[in-house]
C-alpha cells in the first residue's frame, strides 16, 4: 500500500539521538518534562525524534517486547517527553534501531548477518570509517522473518500504547557489504536470480530486502497509525538505473531525511549532490546535520555558528526543511550550548519561510549520476560530487538525475566518468540531441553495463585505456586556450572522433610511463613533444567528450584546468548561468521561482581545512563591493525582508550590499510567464 497522503512535516527538526549503554547508572535521573521541553520551543524548533529504542537494544518505556534500560526502573521516560513536547506543540516522532541491535544481536545469534566465510557481519570503524574503534554494533538481517516477527512486536506495541503517535523513523537499514549469506538472505538471493558473490548482486539483494521490509512495515504502522509520518534510514546512493538506492523505499515513505554530516565522514560534498536529486522526487524532504564538531555521540562538541548556519541555510535554499542531530546526555537534560546554537539559526531559517513559500526550482542543467550497481560507489560519488562542485563554482543550478526524472528542456546534461547508459535512457538522449539538446560526457559514461559503447548517435570510436599516464593537455586554437603542456593525472582513454567532429584539445603523452625502472623526476614523466593521435577532448554537434575522468579528477585534485576547460565550454555550449556569473565561486547561488518572481539565495561560507580531520567553517563572508548579474534584464531586485533596493549597474547587473553570510533577493517580473514551460 503506497502512502500517498502529504503530512505537515517539520522544517525545523531535531534529531535526539539516545544511544546509551546498560552500564550507565543514572539514565533519566535529572529528567524535567516541562523544561526540557521548554528548551526545543525556545530554539524555534517544530519537531523532535525521540529513541524509543536505540543501538544497544536499550527500550525507553515500559516494555513487554524487549528490555527496558535498567537504570529506568519502569520510568516511561519517552512517554513523558512525548506529552511535554506536544503541550508545547512539538511533534515528537519515534525513532527505532533495525540492523544494529545489541541486545537481541547477543540473544539471538541466528537473526544476524554472515559473510561468506561464515563470520558475523560487525561495525568496529570509528565514525570517520577508517580507524579501528574500541566498540563494534552487529548487524541483524533484514530479511530474517523471525526478527521482523520481533520488530513488529515492539512497533505495535509503541503504536499501540501512546494515543497520538506522529511519526516513525527506522534506522540502519543496511546490510554489510558480502553479508548476504545467512540462509534467509541466500533463499531470498536465489528466488530473484542474485546469486553471484559481487557487489552488483549485493547491491540488488539489498534493495529488494529495503523495498519488502519498507512495505511491510509502513502496511503495519498505518494500520495503527494512519496518520503518521514514515521514514526508513538507509545508505543508499541516488542510483542510475532508478531501481535501487532510495527508490525502492519511496513508495513507503512520507518523506526523506538526507544524513548528511560534514564534519563527518560525508564532508561539504556529500549532501548537495543528495539533495539536488530527492529534492525532486515529490515528496517533502530535511537535511539532517548536527550540532556536533564532529560526529554522532560527539558529547561536549559543538561547531560553530557559521558553519551551521550554512548546512541548514544550503538546505533551505534547495527546498528543504532541516534536522539538526544532538544526543541527549543519559541523564536527561538538554546540553544548553548546543540549544543557544540550534535556536540562533533556526529563528533565521524561520524567518525565511515566507520568502521560499510556494518556490520551486529552476536548474538549467541535469547531472546523470554516475553511480550503478557494481560499480565502485566510493569512485562514482567523487565524479558525481566533482560535477555538482563545478557547476556551483560556476553558478550553474543543476539537477542531479535518475532513469526516470525529467530533464528535456535543461540546456545541457552531463554524464560524468561512468554514467551507465540503459537502452531507454539511449533513447530519451537520443531525442534529446536531435532537438538540439547538449550532451557533455566523459571517460566510460556512454557505455551500457556490459562496457560497450552505446551512444552510436555521437560519431566516437574507442580504442582500449591510454598506454601511460599522467598525460597533458594542449591548446590547438581549436578549443578553450590556455598556454602549455598542462597535465591531467587520471588514467583516460584513447578515443578518435568520426565525421563532424572536432579536436578540442589535444593529448601529449609522457615519454613513458613511470615505473621502478624507468622514471624521471620526483613526480611525473615530463611530456614528449608531439601530439597523440588520440585527444584528450572532442566536440561535435550538440556534445563534447572529455576523453579523462574529468569530474573525479577535478574532485579529487582541484585541477585547475578542468575548470577551466569546463567553464568556457558551458558558457559555449549552454550559455550563461541564470545569475552569478562572475562572482567568485566560493560564493553559492541558489535560484527559485516564485510565480514570475526569481528568488535568489546567496551564501558566502568558506570551509577550510585548517584542522587535520575535517573543514572548518568559523566565520561568514562578505558580498561587498560584488556585481551579481543576471541572464537577462530585470527592473530592480530587493533584499528580503525590509524590500531594500539592490544598486542597479546595467540592465542585467546589481551591486551587492555590505553584508555577510547570507542575502534573500527578490527579482520582481524576471520571468515573462506566471508557470515554466513544461
Amino acid at each position: 500500500m503506497a502512502y500517498n497522503r502529504q503530512p505537515i512535516l517539520p522544517r525545523r527538526q531535531v534529531h535526539l539521538d539516545f544511544h546509551t549503554s546498560s552500564f550507565i547508572p543514572d539514565v533519566g535521573a535529572e529528567f524535567d518534562a516541562d523544561a526540557f521541553a521548554d528548551v526545543f520551543r525556545r530554539a524555534h524548533v517544530d519537531s523532535v525524534t525521540l529513541f524509543a529504542k536505540c543501538h544497544h537494544g536499550m527500550c525507553y518505556y515500559p516494555t513487554k517486547t524487549g528490555v527496558q534500560h535498567p537504570a529506568l526502573g519502569g520510568r516511561d521516560l519517552l512517554g513523558e517527553q512525548i506529552e511535554a513536547l506536544h503541550r508545547v506543540g512539538i511533534r515528537a516522532p519515534i525513532y527505532t534501531t533495525v540492523a544494529w541491535e545489541e541486545d537481541v544481536a547477543a540473544k539471538h545469534p541466528e537473526w544476524r548477518q554472515l559473510n561468506r566465510e561464515g563470520y558475523f557481519a560487525g561495525w568496529n570503524t570509528s565514525p570517520d570509517g577508517v580507524n579501528r574503534h574500541p566498540g563494534i554494533w552487529k548487524f541483524l538481517s533484514l530479511v530474517n522473518l523471525e526478527y521482523h516477527d520481533y520488530i513488529e512486536a515492539h512497533v505495535r506495541e509503541i503504536a499501540e500504547r501512546y494515543d497520538r503517535v506522529d511519526g516513525f523513523f527506522f534506522d540502519i537499514l543496511l546490510h554489510a557489504p558480502g553479508a548476504d549469506w545467512s540462509e534467509p538472505a541466500r533463499k531470498l538471493r536465489a528466488k530473484h536470480g542474485l546469486e553471484k558473490n559481487d557487489a552488483h548482486d549485493h547491491e540488488c539483494f539489498e534493495a529488494v530486502a529495503h523495498r519488502l521490509f519498507a512495505r511491510k512495515f509502513e502496511r503495519i504502522v498505518h494500520s495503527i497509525a494512519p496518520k503518521a509520518s514514515l521514514y526508513f534510514n538507509a545508505a543508499g546512493e541516488v542510483r542510475a538505473d532508478a531501481s535501487s538506492g532510495p527508490r525502492a523505499r519511496y513508495d513507503s515513505m512520507t518523506h526523506f531525511e538526507i544524513e548528511s554530516l560534514p564534519s563527518g565522514s560525508w564532508g561539504y560534498h556529500h549532501f548537495p549532490r543528495m539533495a539536488r536529486a530527492l529534492s525532486y522526487w515529490s515528496k517533502p524532504w530535511v537535511g539532517m546535520t548536527g550540532r556536533f564538531q564532529k560526529m554522532w555521540g560527539d558529547f561536549g562538541g559543538i561547531k560553530p555558528q557559521p558553519a551551521l548556519e550554512y548546512e541548514c541555510f544550503r538546505s533551505q535554499a534547495l527546498g528543504g526543511g532541516n534536522s539538526v542531530g544532538d544526543q541527549l546526555p543519559p541523564r536527561g537534560c538538554p546540553d544548553p550550548a548546543a540549544y543557544s546554537l540550534i535556536g540562533a539559526v533556526y529563528a533565521q531559517c524561520e524567518a525565511a519561510e515566507k520568502f521560499y513559500a510556494n518556490s520551486g526550482g529552476c536548474p538549467q542543467i541535469g547531472i546523470f549520476t554516475a553511480t550503478n550497481a557494481g560499480l565502485d560507489n566510493h569512485l562514482a560519488g567523487q565524479s558525481d560530487e566533482g560535477a555538482v562542485l563545478l557547476c556551483e563554482e560556476l553558478h550553474y543550478d543543476a539537477q542531479v538525475l535518475d532513469g526516470i526524472t525529467k530533464w528535456e528542456n535543461y540546456a545541457a546534461v552531463i554524464l560524468p566518468d561512468s554514467t551507465v547508459v540503459t537502452p531507454k535512457l539511449k533513447s530519451r538522449l537520443e531525442k534529446y540531441w536531435k532537438a538540439g539538446g547538449t550532451i557533455l560526457l566523459s571517460y566510460r559514461a556512454g557505455f551500457n553495463a556490459d562496457g560497450v559503447w552505446a551512444l552510436d548517435f555521437l560519431p566516437l570510436s574507442f580504442h582500449g585505456p591510454i598506454t601511460a599516464y599522467p598525460t597533458y593537455w594542449r591548446s590547438n586554437n581549436k578549443g578553450p586556450a590556455f598556454e602549455g603542456d598542462r597535465v591531467c593525472y587520471s588514467e583516460g582513454l584513447r578515443v578518435k572522433g568520426g565525421k563532424g567532429t572536432q579536436v578540442l584539445v589535444d593529448r601529449v603523452m609522457p615519454y613513458f610511463h613511470r615505473t621502478d625502472i624507468t622514471f624521471s623526476s620526483h613526480f611525473q614523466t615530463p611530456p614528449v613533444a608531439s601530439v597523440s593521435r588520440y585527444p584528450a577532448v572532442i566536440g561535435g554537434k550538440g556534445f563534447v567528450y572529455f576523453a579523462d575522468p574529468v569530474f573525479r579528477e577535478y574532485r579529487k585534485t582541484g585541477n585547475v584546468m578542468v575548470k577551466t576547460l569546463f567553464a568556457e565550454l558551458m558558457q559555449n555550449r549552454a550559455g550563461p548561468p541564470l545569475a552569478g556569473e562572475g562572482l567568485p565561486s566560493t560564493v553559492q547561488v541558489y535560484p527559485r521561482r516564485c510565480g514570475r518572481d526569481l528568488l535568489l539565495t546567496l551564501l558566502h561560507y568558506v570551509p577550510v581545512r585548517k584542522a587535520l580531520d575535517i573543514d572548518v567553517i568559523d566565520e561568514r563572508s562578505s558580498f561587498a563591493g560584488e556585481i551579481l548579474k543576471l541572464d537577462r534584464p530585470a527592473e530592480q531586485a530587493f533584499l528580503y525582508p525590509d524590500k531594500q533596493p539592490l544598486e542597479r549597474v546595467d540592465d542585467c547587473s546589481f551591486r551587492l550590499p555590505v553584508a555577510k553570510g547570507r542575502l534573500l533577493i527578490r527579482v520582481a517580473g524576471f520571468f515573462k510567464t506566471a508557470e515554466p514551460k513544461k
